[in-house]
């Protein structure tokens, strides 16, 4: 089987690691092996939206080098966590947390989604800047062939789980893959609330951000 190719401007960005790079002023150190988060504008818009929500606790799932959780930390949530099932990603934001001591402490999980983090532990808002769609071959920056509608559906399931009533769930796309990957369309399959918070057309093909509202139940 012939790897699935790698945009060109992902892949000029893997070249270049490890590199540093600042975005909205907070420092960054990209690793090996670590998703950009200067790819694109996906990260920077979905920590433009986040602003929007007044959580006491917040994650930035699939974290990467740690830029949503700083930057939700930055714009003054008081506990925000951060989780990545890629060791070299929680090595990276470990590494940036302790770059950036002005914005303040934030806890760093090697994680399989929800599942080493503490179950008395809920969340009122989750960002997650998913793989949008599946990698064949080796994983590239953690991503791998559970990627798009696979890993989706799994964190969508798993989240009532792990979040407060009312909870926000902030996930994007691009129509670069399959529309069957498209969170909005996997959060509908279970019932769930979704609301289109960005549409915009860059970079050669539509974007989206999604706010999801999970069911969650009174009783576990």
């Amino acid at each position: 089987m012939t790897a699935k190719p790698i945009h060109p401007e992902f892949q000029q960005h893997i070249d270049q690691q490890p590199y540093d790079v600042t975005i909205d002023g907070l420092h960054l150190t990209v690793d090996k092996d670590v998703f950009p988060p200067d790819l694109g504008r996906c990260a920077t818009n979905m920590a433009r939206l986040a602003q929007r929500y007044q959580p006491h606790r917040a994650l930035d799932m699939g974290c990467g080098s740690g830029y949503l959780a700083l930057a939700m930390k930055r714009h003054g949530v008081p506990e925000v966590w951060a989780a990545d099932f890629h060791p070299a990603a929680v090595a990276c934001a470990r590494k940036n947390v302790l770059a950036n001591p002005d914005v303040g402490p934030i806890t760093v999980v090697h994680s399989d989604l929800f599942q080493d983090l503490p179950r008395d532990v809920e969340f009122d808002l989750v960002v997650f800047n998913q793989p949008f769609g599946p990698g064949e071959g080796e994983p590239v920056c953690g991503c791998g062939t559970d990627g798009g509608y696979e890993i989706t559906r799994r964190f969508l399931v798993e989240a009532p789980r792990h979040v407060t009533r009312g909870a926000t769930l902030l996930m994007a796309f691009s129509d670069r893959e399959a529309p069957e990957h498209s969170p909005d369309r996997v959060a509908r399959e279970l019932g769930y609330a979704v609301d289109t918070l960005l549409h915009a057309f860059y970079g050669n093909a539509n974007n989206y951000i999604f706010e999801i509202k999970p069911i969650v139940s009174e009783v576990d």
